[in-house]
C-alpha cells in the first residue's frame, strides 16, 4: 500500500485535464468539450477502484480486530472515522455536481450526461454567489476539504519519518491560491469555478473526489501498518506459573496458570498504585510493591501500569487489581482430652481452616448455637451429652464440607459456700457477727462465673438445745445473728442447706460450713 504515489494512468488523466482547461480557454471546437467526458468517466473508474481497494482494507481492519480487539482497536477506530469522513465530503461533491447540472440542463439533468457542457456562468453562479446559512457553496467546499486534509494529517503520529505521506495528503487535497501564467494570483474558488465550461468543472469535481478516495487509501495503509509497528518490542522472556493459593487441603484441586511473560529491559513501565503519587520503583521492568501489614485482615490494592506505544508515543494505561491477606500470629494451645463445653456458658471456640480466609468459614453446631464473636465464635449448649460443631468453606466457587469435631457437655461444677473467705476451722464471734452472709465461690474454674446464694440455715446446740434460724437471701438475718451471739464458746456452728443458683439457672444445694467460736 504506497503512500499517496500516483499511477500512470492518474498521471496521464490530470496532464489531459489541463491540456484541455488551456484549450478551452481558447474557445476550442465541442470536441475538447466531448474529451473532458471521457476523462471524467476514467476519474469516475479510478474512485471506484479505490473504494473497492478501501473496502478490503476496512474487510482487513475487521478481521484483525477480531482476531486481537485490544491491539487493533486504536487504529480500527481511527480508519471507521476516516471512512465516514471520506464519504461525507464525496457526497457532498456528488449534491454540488448535480445542482449544478440541474440548474443548467433542467429538472431531468444528469451528471453522467450533461447537455449544457460549454456553460460558463452556472457553476460559479452556484459555487461562488449562492450562499447556505451566510456562507457562500464554494467556501463551504473548500472549508469542507481543509478539515478533511488537517483530520487525516492529525492521524499521522510521526510527521517526520511520514514526510512523504504528509505531502502527498497536502498536494491532494490542496486548497492554496493559484499563479497564474502572467504572476499574478487567483484563489482556489475563483481560478477552478469561475468562467469554467461547466463539463470541466464537473471533471474536476470528479478528480477531487478520485483525489480523496486516493488519500482515504493512503491513510487505510498507513494504518493498517501501524498495527504491527505499534507493538510493543521484547528482549526478556520468562515462564510464569501463577496459582491463587500454594496451599490446598486434601481432596481439593490445585489449579496454576503457566503462561509467558516478557518485558523490555530498555524501557520501564511507569506503575501507579491508586492513593499514591509515587510510582513504584522499577527493576528489571517489575515494579515492587511492598504493602502494609500492620494490622491483619484481607487488604485490597491495585493500580494502573503505563507504557508508552512505540507507533503513537501516546500512554497506554492497563489496569490492575490485586489482594493479600495479613493474618495474626498465634499460638494455640488445645488440650486433646478436653473437648468440654459447659451448659449456660458461652462457650468461645475458634474455628479455622488453614488457607481459607475466615470470612469463607461458615461453622454450624448439632444442638445448640454457635454466633460470631470478635476474633472468634461463642457456644452455647443446654443438654448433657455430646454435640457435634462442623464447618463448611467456600472454596473455587463451591461449598465444602471441612469435617467436624465432638465435644463433651457438662454441668458447670458446684461452688463452696464461704463466708469471709472461710469455709471452715476456728473463729471469733465477733469476726462471725462481722461479716455480712455466705458468698458462693467457684474454685479453679475456666471461666470467671458468678453463683448466688438464695437461702442458707444457721444451727448450733445451746444448753442442751439445738437451735437454727433460716435466711431467704445471702446475707444474715438478725435472727441468725442473735442466734450466734448466744452460742457459748467453744462450740460448733453449722451453715446448712447453702442453696445457690448458677448461670444455667439450676437450683443447687452447694454444702455446708462448720466453725468453731474461740
Amino acid at each position: 500500500m504506497g503512500h499517496g504515489k500516483e499511477t500512470p494512468r492518474q498521471k496521464m488523466i490530470g496532464m489531459m485535464y489541463l491540456v484541455l482547461t488551456a484549450l478551452l480557454a481558447l474557445n476550442v471546437a465541442a470536441e475538447v468539450l466531448n474529451a473532458f467526458v471521457l476523462i471524467d468517466n476514467s476519474l469516475r473508474k479510478t474512485t471506484d477502484n479505490a473504494v473497492t481497494k478501501n473496502d478490503v482494507i476496512y474487510t482487513s481492519f475487521e478481521a484483525a480486530y477480531n482476531e486481537n480487539p485490544g491491539k487493533v482497536k486504536p487504529y480500527k477506530d481511527n480508519a471507521d472515522k476516516i471512512r465516514i469522513k471520506s464519504k461525507e465530503l464525496i457526497d457532498y461533491i456528488d449534491t454540488l455536481k448535480l445542482k449544478i447540472v440541474k440548474t443548467a440542463d433542467g429538472p431531468e439533468g444528469d451528471p453522467t450526461n450533461i447537455s449544457s457542457k460549454d456553460d460558463l456562468n452556472v457553476p460559479g453562479q452556484i459555487l461562488l454567489l449562492e450562499k447556505v446559512d451566510g456562507k457562500y457553496r464554494g467556501d463551504i467546499l473548500k472549508e469542507y476539504i481543509d478539515k478533511y486534509k488537517e483530520f487525516l494529517i492529525s492521524l499521522i503520529a510521526d510527521k517526520v519519518k511520514y514526510k512523504e505521506l504528509v505531502k502527498s495528503i497536502e498536494d491532494n487535497l490542496s486548497t492554496a491560491d493559484i499563479i497564474g501564467s502572467e504572476g499574478g494570483k487567483k484563489t482556489w474558488l475563483v481560478s477552478n469555478f469561475e468562467h469554467m465550461p461547466l463539463v470541466g468543472v464537473i471533471t474536476l469535481m470528479s478528480k477531487m473526489q478520485a483525489d480523496i478516495r486516493n488519500s482515504e487509501s493512503d491513510m487505510l495503509g498507513y494504518l493498517f501498518g501501524q498495527i504491527d509497528a505499534g507493538s510493543f518490542k521484547f528482549n526478556n522472556i520468562e515462564a510464569i506459573v501463577s496459582s491463587p493459593t500454594n496451599y490446598v487441603l486434601k481432596g481439593q484441586p490445585y489449579e496454576a496458570e503457566v503462561f509467558i511473560a516478557a518485558s523490555d529491559s530498555t524501557v520501564d513501565p511507569v506503575i501507579k498504585i491508586n492513593g499514591s503519587p509515587t510510582p513504584l520503583p522499577v527493576k528489571n521492568g517489575k515494579g515492587i510493591y511492598v504493602g502494609a501489614t500492620g494490622s491483619p485482615g484481607i487488604k485490597t490494592w491495585g493500580g494502573v501500569i503505563e507504557l508508552k506505544s512505540p507507533a503513537t508515543g501516546e500512554m497506554l494505561q492497563y489496569k490492575f487489581q490485586s489482594e493479600y491477606q495479613v493474618g495474626e500470629a498465634s499460638l494455640v494451645v488445645s488440650p486433646t482430652k478436653m473437648n468440654v463445653l459447659f451448659i449456660g456458658v458461652d462457650n468461645p471456640v475458634d474455628v479455622s481452616v488453614p488457607g481459607v480466609p475466615e470470612n469463607k468459614i461458615h461453622p454450624r453446631i448439632s444442638n445448640g448455637s454457635i454466633v460470631k464473636s470478635g476474633k472468634g465464635y461463642v457456644v452455647r449448649v443446654k443438654q448433657l451429652g455430646t454435640v457435634n460443631i462442623s464447618a463448611s468453606a467456600d472454596i473455587e466457587g463451591g461449598s465444602k464440607n471441612m469435617g467436624s469435631k465432638e465435644f463433651r457437655v457438662k454441668k458447670v461444677p458446684n461452688p463452696v459456700p464461704k463466708i469471709g473467705g472461710k469455709n471452715s476451722g476456728d473463729v471469733s464471734k465477733n469476726w462471725l457477727t462481722a461479716q455480712t452472709g455466705v458468698a458462693a465461690v467457684l474454685e479453679d474454674f475456666y471461666f470467671d462465673l458468678r453463683f448466688n446464694v438464695v437461702s442458707f440455715n444457721v444451727s448450733a446446740t445451746i444448753k442442751g438445745y439445738v437451735e437454727d434460724a433460716k435466711s431467704s437471701g445471702p446475707g444474715f438475718t438478725s435472727a441468725q445473728k442473735s442466734l450466734i451471739q448466744k452460742i457459748p464458746s467453744r462450740q460448733k456452728i453449722y451453715i446448712e442447706d447453702v442453696m445457690a443458683v448458677g448461670p444455667d439457672g439450676t437450683r443447687r444445694n452447694i454444702g455446708s460450713i462448720v466453725f468453731k467460736l474461740n
